[in-house]
């Protein structure tokens, strides 16, 4: 489970993310982020749900690999042909890892905008991001190849993994997008054995937009062979400033 407060002008939240019961907090508000089953105590919450295909770490390597689709296969063998190197930065230290971290920041700063989508900005907090570092919940992995590079950035508790979000200089002038895509594809699958290896369970690939009518992304998450999982996730009042401003959220969410 991944804890942590945030501090806004008139109240304070603590995310709490991966819980498997709930906790308790000093904090106005708990926000609990991807509970897979419902507790008890919380069944009447008004509850925010998603779809997201999960991994499970428990299976061998073929097995994970039997599920990966015919291009995924095809990919990852491929990109094995390829002069790709992969390093996965874990026990993160701020000071110690102060180039990487402000590398990442920066350079998912200009992904978002080279792929005109600013407003993606926000999934990276800044001093989030360096609190979770600090707390020993993110996990960053890099794939290497002529004139490119991909990354990605996991949030995890030693038991479950989150894939918070990737992103590459595919855009780039000269890219070669073939490499760029056998590289995300077989780092994915690096990654996979990295956290299978490392005792972890469960490998979560982030939320789909639909099953039904999937996007690209959804696609590309969906052929890894994951299970298609519900996260539930919620706002709980610890005080009744907290209880109000929940109030307040569901009242303009009816509207």
């Amino acid at each position: 489970m991944i804890r942590f407060e945030v501090k806004k002008k008139l109240y304070k939240y603590e995310r709490i993310i991966f819980p498997e019961k709930t906790v308790e907090s000093k904090c106005d508000i708990s926000r609990y982020m991807r509970f897979y089953d419902i507790p008890e105590n919380l069944k009447n919450i008004i509850f925010d749900t998603y779809r997201t295909p999960v991994t499970n770490l428990f299976e061998t390597e073929e097995e994970i690999q039997a599920r990966y689709s015919k291009d995924v296969r095809y990919e990852v063998r491929r990109a094995g042909r390829e002069e790709i190197s992969y390093k996965v930065y874990d026990n993160l230290d701020i000071k110690k890892n102060n180039e990487l971290i402000l590398d990442v920041e920066t350079k998912y700063y200009t992904f978002c905008d080279q792929i005109d989508m600013p407003e993606l900005k926000h999934n990276l907090n800044k001093t989030e991001f360096e609190i979770m570092i600090e707390n020993g919940n993110i996990v960053i992995s890099k794939a290497e190849f002529l004139n490119g590079w991909t990354y990605h950035v996991y949030q995890v508790d030693g038991k479950h993994v989150l894939l918070w979000f990737s992103f590459s200089d595919y855009r780039k002038e000269n890219a070669n997008k073939s490499l760029a895509g056998w590289a995300n594809r077989g780092l994915h699958n690096f990654d996979i054995l990295y956290f299978k290896n490392s005792g972890y369970e469960l490998y979560d690939w982030g939320n789909i937009a639909s099953e039904q009518t999937p996007n690209h992304i959804d696609k590309f998450k969906m052929a890894f062979g994951g299970e298609i999982k519900t996260a539930y996730c919620c706002f709980v009042g610890n005080t009744f400033k907290g209880k109000f401003l929940i109030k307040l959220r569901e009242m303009r969410n009816k509207r």
